[in-house]
């Protein structure tokens, strides 16, 4: 949607219109949200300087952030994080130690030509059965 709105602002030199207003409202009853605030500084000013949020709560909050801006059809800012984000929770959540690749395959070679079959004792199509192939035998079925 934003890209749209800016190539008409853009296409008109217009630009009044330099981009849409962003809003993220946030439910504080939504179950995410909720799972938030627990990993979240707690009230007391004196706890909360000593406070530092774990990976994962500060992760969760950019990715509802990320979602947020996705639904709303405008790009998310800074897709290199976004892909490190998602990243980390592919790696977590399929319990993946390390990204380097596994050793090569050694596939079994191929035949270049393939296996013959064994018609016998099965009632194939005869080129020789066609001969007397009448298409107005077709309308009976």
């Amino acid at each position: 949607m934003a890209r749209i709105m800016q190539a008409q602002a853009f296409g008109a030199n217009n630009n009044m219109m330099g981009g849409a207003m962003k809003i993220l409202e946030i439910n504080p009853r939504h179950p995410f949200i909720v799972k938030l605030l627990e990993g979240a500084p707690p009230l007391d000013e004196d706890e909360a300087a000593d406070f530092k949020p774990d990976a994962a709560t500060v992760d969760a909050a950019w990715m509802i952030h990320d979602m947020a801006l996705l639904n709303g059809g405008f790009d998310i800012s800074d897709p290199k994080a976004y892909s490190a984000r998602m990243t980390r929770v592919l790696k977590s959540s399929l319990n993946v130690d390390s990204l380097s690749l596994e050793d090569e395959i050694d596939p079994p070679v191929e035949e270049d030509e393939p296996p013959e079959i064994d018609m016998d004792g099965n009632q194939g199509i005869n080129l020789q059965d066609l001969d007397d192939f009448n298409m107005e035998d077709l309308d009976d079925f």
